[in-house]
């Protein structure tokens, strides 16, 4: 799994890629968690996520009460249909912000 990360503006968006699962979870935690703490607004897009498990699910749930915390904010994107409905599954849609595009979700910030 990789983490690329791009600036729109003040705005930080990480791209991972690949499987987010058990033995990729504590490296993507460890990605996100250094990336909030320079950050405040921040957009994740699921475009090249194949797969993600619970393990994954708590790590975007975990980032998402950190950024809350620092008052900040998080988006998430660009997520296939297999993806959305594990979130939806395990309830997170009605806990996050999760938008078809990278757009929206962009939209969706506080100016």
């Amino acid at each position: 799994m990789e983490i690329t990360i791009k600036k729109d503006s003040d705005i930080t968006i990480v791209y991972p890629s690949g499987r987010v699962d058990t033995l990729t979870a504590k490296n993507f935690e460890e990605g996100i968690m250094k990336i909030i703490s320079d950050n405040k607004k921040i957009i994740i897009s699921f475009s090249e996520i194949s797969y993600i498990s619970s393990a994954g699910l708590r790590v975007i749930l975990v980032a998402g009460k950190k950024i809350a915390s620092m008052k900040g904010q998080l988006a998430l994107a660009d997520m296939s249909e297999k993806i959305y409905e594990i979130f939806k599954m395990s309830g997170f849609d009605k806990i996050l912000k999760i938008y078809p595009t990278y757009s929206e979700a962009r939209s969706s910030f506080d100016k």
